[in-house]
């Protein structure tokens, strides 16, 4: 493969990806404003899981939901069922990332949370799967396979289900009244307090 074959290959993938990510925008409806509220308003724990690719996505988002403020934890599904669920209660979130919806494993740590008197948020491209007949508030993230690697890598449905959580965070910072002078006193370490600060 020539240098130049090689370049527009990897061009050709990021404008797909960067495809992906406008049309998720347009995808977005009142589901994702419930999300948004429920997170929001969450009295208790957000938690964040998924299996494979969608599971560090989910660590990603539950990473910058914390750095906003809000009390919110990866747990691995897998771990949950060997106890951890028990962490889940009244007031609390869980939202669960599943491209099909079918994952016995988080599927059965939903039902527990919402046994435990949680509350589910399924994103998942089938809304019509067993996560998103469960779950209390069912946000689509179905971009296509264009921005897949050949079609069925999840390169582009991960950077958009990133993207979604991006989105809830920023939006949900705001309405909790995070403010960046808080982002810098809990963030003293690396570039984003010092940016804050310009």
């Amino acid at each position: 493969m020539s240098p130049e074959e090689i370049l527009e290959q990897a061009k050709q993938m990021i404008r797909a990806e960067g495809q992906v990510i406008i049309d998720i925008a347009d995808q977005l409806d009142g589901a994702f404003v419930a999300a948004v509220e429920l997170v929001s308003a969450c009295s208790g724990c957000v938690y964040v899981t998924g299996a494979g690719t969608s599971g560090a996505i989910a660590r990603r988002t539950a990473h910058l939901l914390s750095t906003c403020g809000m009390r919110a934890f990866y747990i691995s599904s897998a771990e949950a069922l060997h106890g951890p669920s028990a962490a889940v209660a009244p007031g609390d979130v869980l939202i669960v990332l599943s491209k099909a919806g079918k994952s016995a494993e988080l599927n059965q740590f939903a039902r527990v949370a919402q046994q435990r008197g949680g509350k589910v948020i399924a994103w998942t491209w089938e809304p019509d799967s067993e996560l998103g007949r469960l779950a209390d508030v069912v946000v689509v993230i179905r971009p296509g396979p264009q921005g897949e690697g050949e079609g069925v890598l999840p390169f582009g449905s991960s950077l958009a289900n990133g993207a979604v959580g991006d989105a809830l965070t920023l939006v949900a910072k705001r309405m909790r009244g995070f403010d960046l002078a808080t982002l810098v006193q809990t963030h003293p370490a690396g570039a984003t307090s010092e940016l804050v600060r310009k």
